[in-house]
């Protein structure tokens, strides 16, 4: 099977945030810091898997290990853009547990000649309660307006991509049920909100707010 042409746009959305990450790096707060560092391995995982699928090679060990490091990655996002001790001890334990989980998964149980669904709706649970987290952090702080803060639109972001992700997984085999052209169709629509995501990655960055 031919890979759709929206696969390509979605993947070079990725490049959108990473450029205007690595341009503001110099004036950015760590958090953002981080999500520009986020932002490049992205585009090295997303290009590693489109490279290895036009091979026609299985690239499903691509996305186990970068699971691991985009959660980690975003709960480090989350913890420097909340000031409650109590959240960010919360965040960090999140963080730990879903390492340990993907830890046992991986040297037990992953053998990597498919999808590990239980793994990618864990990841999408734990990155959609950090969001919900940081989101609710900002709206408790009223120093500035939702919209000037940079952790609004990143924690909407994720939480766009992430629920979109984990609704497609869980009804993953429903769809290769009804046909291949419907399971084709839903990872359009999760490829569109991958698109809609990096965009609100990039309006983030370039908030000037430093929250």
């Amino acid at each position: 099977m031919p890979i759709p042409i929206f696969v390509y746009i979605h993947a070079a959305s990725y490049l959108v945030p990473t450029i205007a990450g690595l341009k503001r790096f110099p004036k950015s707060s760590r958090a953002i810091r981080i999500l520009a560092v986020l932002c490049v391995l992205a585009c090295i995982n997303v290009g590693a898997q489109l490279f290895l699928a036009m091979r026609k090679e299985k690239n499903y060990f691509i996305s186990d290990y970068y699971r691991v490091v985009e959660t980690s990655l975003l709960c480090a996002v989350f913890y420097f853009s909340v000031v409650s001790q109590k959240l960010r001890n919360l965040l960090v334990g999140m963080g730990i547990v879903f390492a340990l989980i993907w830890a046992v998964d991986v040297l037990w149980f992953n053998t990597h000649d498919q999808m590990s669904n239980g793994m990618a709706m864990i990841s999408r649970i734990t990155v959609l309660l950090m969001s919900f987290i940081a989101l609710q952090a900002a709206m408790k702080d009223e120093f500035l307006p939702l919209a000037e803060r940079s952790i609004f639109w990143v924690g909407i972001g994720a939480a766009i991509y992430s629920s979109g992700t984990l609704l497609l997984l869980g009804l993953s085999h429903y769809l290769l049920q009804l046909g291949p052209d419907y399971f084709i169709a839903a990872w359009h629509i999760n490829w569109a909100l991958l698109i809609v995501a990096n965009l609100f990655y990039t309006k983030g960055m370039l908030c000037k707010s430093r929250g």
